[in-house]
C-alpha cells in the first residue's frame, strides 16, 4: 500500500481539477480507510449573515472522501469507479474553518463499495455532517470475495 500513497495523493489532489480547485488534501489513506482535508476559503462561505460553510462543500468532500477509501480496493490503473448513490445528513453548521472528512468501507464486493464517511472541524471535533455512499467498480482483475 505504501508504494501507492504517491499515485493516491496525485490523483486527489492533483489530477480531478475539482478537487484541486478546492484544495483538498489527501492526509491519510490505507487499506478501507481515507481522510482528506479542506482548508478554508472565504468562498466556501455558503451563510454571510452567520458566516457558515456552504453544505455543497461537506457534500463534495463525503462524496470525494468515500470515493478514496473506495479507491483503495482497485487492483489496476485502468479499473473504474463511480458513484451510484449517496446520502447526507447535516448534524451542525460548519465554522468558517478548516474541515476534515473520514472515510471508511463497510463492505467490498466485486462490483460495489460501500462506505460510511463523517465531516467534521479539527478545532472542536464537532461532527457537522455524515454520510454514506454506494460505488460501482469495474476491476480489471477482480478479486474474490
Amino acid at each position: 500500500m505504501e508504494q501507492f500513497q504517491k499515485i493516491f495523493i496525485q490523483v486527489i489532489e492533483e489530477m480531478i481539477p475539482f478537487n484541486k480547485y478546492l484544495g483538498f488534501q489527501l492526509e491519510e489513506i490505507r487499506e478501507g480507510f481515507a481522510k482528506i482535508r479542506v482548508p478554508f476559503k472565504p468562498e466556501f462561505i455558503g451563510d454571510p449573515r452567520n458566516n457558515r460553510l456552504h453544505g455543497g462543500l461537506s457534500a463534495t468532500l463525503i462524496d470525494t472522501v468515500g470515493g478514496a477509501a473506495a479507491l483503495t480496493t482497485l487492483t489496476s490503473y485502468d479499473d473504474q469507479i463511480a458513484t451510484i448513490d449517496m446520502r447526507v445528513d447535516y448534524l451542525k453548521p460548519g465554522k468558517a474553518e478548516d474541515i476534515i472528512a473520514e472515510g471508511q468501507i463497510l463492505r467490498s464486493g466485486n462490483r460495489i463499495v460501500v462506505c460510511e464517511m463523517k465531516v467534521y472541524q479539527p478545532s472542536s471535533e464537532d461532527i457537522i455532517a455524515v454520510g454514506k455512499a454506494v460505488y460501482n467498480v469495474i476491476r480489471k482483475n477482480p478479486k474474490q470475495d
